[in-house]
């Protein structure tokens, strides 16, 4: 069974965690495809932008399937379903359009997504510590994102936020019906889509790298990819569109 959906329209790949009716809570299986649908985003050149939702309206993802986890209890394995899954490594930005509940494990799935929109009924939890566990890669993006105050918060008492809150706190961009979510998800993807993919993809890794090193030291580790993008052939097309006033056709180069 497909517990993931990957497709791809146009430059855009649509992820879909698909098991509704267990609010595509991360199975041993579901895990396992999603990292493939990641990797098949990674490899596909067509694919510019991916978009990261959840089937149904009422969750993107509750976390851990505890129902799975208690089963694997009772038989002596342990709780997680497998190496909890990393980042899968690649360029290209990502989004992700958050429906209903986003707890644990989905949670932490959203929070490497580099632009998060969600519906007006979302909500968002950390809340392992209430099942006897902990975060896995929340404990560091979640303070890069919201800060360290307020990641304590969601961290330590597993209480869940709503989408104002999520909102006021900047942890996603955009708060809308659950009606115009993928829609707007996608008229962003499509302006990404529409911008220059050297120099969307070279921009996005110089925030990732300014986020983690002092800015003196970013802008020295940066310098190059910069002058490879001001200096491409991309660069000249698009001042040449600009003249002929006509849309620049990418070549990447």
């Amino acid at each position: 069974m497909s517990y993931v959906i990957y497709e791809r329209k146009d430059h855009i790949a649509y992820i879909t965690l698909n098991r509704p009716e267990r609010l595509n809570a991360l199975s041993r299986e579901l895990m396992q495809q999603l990292r493939d649908a990641e990797n098949n985003f990674a490899q596909d050149d067509d694919a510019w932008v991916a978009i990261f939702t959840g089937a149904g309206e009422r969750a993107f993802c509750a976390g851990l399937d505890l129902k799975e986890a208690a089963e694997r209890g009772r038989e002596g394995q342990v709780i997680l379903p497998g190496k909890a899954p990393g980042p899968i490594e690649h360029a290209k930005p990502t989004i992700a359009a958050i429906n209903g509940i986003c707890y644990g494990g989905g949670f932490e799935l959203v929070q490497r997504c580099d632009i998060r929109i969600c519906s007006e009924n979302a909500t968002f939890a950390m809340a392992e510590v209430k099942v006897g566990l902990m975060p896995v890669t929340g404990l560091f993006t979640l303070p890069r994102l919201i800060g360290q105050g307020n990641a304590m918060w969601l961290i330590l008492s597993g209480e869940p936020i709503d989408a104002k809150e999520a909102y006021r706190i900047g942890l996603v961009t955009r708060v809308v019906p659950i009606a115009e979510l993928m829609p707007t998800a996608i008229s962003m993807a499509e302006t990404i889509c529409g911008n220059s993919p050297l120099g969307v993809r070279a921009a996005r890794k110089v925030v990732k790298l300014g986020s983690e090193v002092p800015m003196d030291y970013g802008r020295r580790l940066a310098a190059s990819l910069i002058d490879s993008v001001w200096g491409s052939e991309d660069a000249k097309e698009a001042a040449a569109a600009f003249a002929e006033k006509r849309k620049p056709v990418w070549k990447m180069r």
